[in-house]
């Protein structure tokens, strides 16, 4: 049975709005290292410097809206939903209300909240969260830098079961904190068609012997989805 398997990142999302950030412990996102708001080690000691950043992430998505690519990604898993497997390592929720309906979040979900002494998760929506009012700790429910993160090893299941029958899409990422296409490459042992979507003139893999890819697409994602782009057509024709 041939499937379409979607691996999205940052880039997908940033053509909506989203800010994305330089990887590395030390980078710099929205004025703030990374290692201030986002590392397991800082965190209780940076408590409520983590909150605040992640209540403003959170109020910001309320401001931005699913693009093109989110929107077809959807359409096509809505066209054949047993067929078509869509993860990202984004922690927003623009793939689901582009009506996407199963979306696996590698790096957690921006909308809930650990309760760290129960264990329970919060859903929340675009609003920020009163840390303080409520009894117990609480973290955002997204995998912090010195974190398992416990969706990997269903990835990486998911790479180790491509085959020839198997078309991958990675969309809009920089391959710097999960390489998705050699990851891809390796686990179906160079047997997948694997497409790259990022319209940056370099990636890391210029520098490599082997090219973990079919084709790099060197263009946005809103670019590479519009209706009757190559791109969709090759999606559409493997499906049909």
């Amino acid at each position: 049975m041939k499937r379409v398997i979607f691996f999205t990142g940052a880039g997908v999302s940033a053509e909506s709005g989203v800010p994305t950030f330089r990887t590395g412990s030390d980078a710099v996102w929205e004025n703030h290292r990374i290692q201030d708001v986002c590392h397991i080690d800082t965190f209780e000691q940076n408590y409520d410097l983590v909150h605040q950043f992640y209540n403003q992430r959170r109020t910001a998505l309320a401001g931005v809206e699913p693009n093109t690519a989110h929107r077809k990604i959807a359409q096509v898993q809505q066209g054949a939903p047993e067929r078509v497997i869509l993860m990202t390592s984004n922690v927003d929720d623009l793939h689901e209300r582009a009506g996407s309906p199963r979306v696996r979040h590698i790096h957690g979900n921006l909308l809930e909240m650990v309760n760290l002494d129960s264990r329970e998760i919060i859903p929340l929506h675009y609003e920020a969260f009163d840390y303080t009012a409520q009894q117990g700790r609480f973290k955002p429910n997204v995998v912090f830098f010195g974190e398992i993160a416990p969706v990997y090893a269903e990835l990486f299941e998911l790479m180790n079961s491509l085959t020839e029958e198997d078309l991958v899409v990675v969309v809009g990422s920089s391959e710097s904190v999960i390489a998705f296409c050699a990851e891809a490459y390796i686990g179906s042992q160079a047997a997948a068609t694997i497409l790259y979507v990022d319209p940056a003139p370099t990636n890391t893999y210029d520098r490599q012997s082997i090219t973990p890819y079919n084709k790099h697409y060197r263009i946005s994602a809103t670019e590479a989805f519009a209706e009757d782009s190559e791109l969709v057509h090759l999606i559409e024709q493997w499906l049909a």
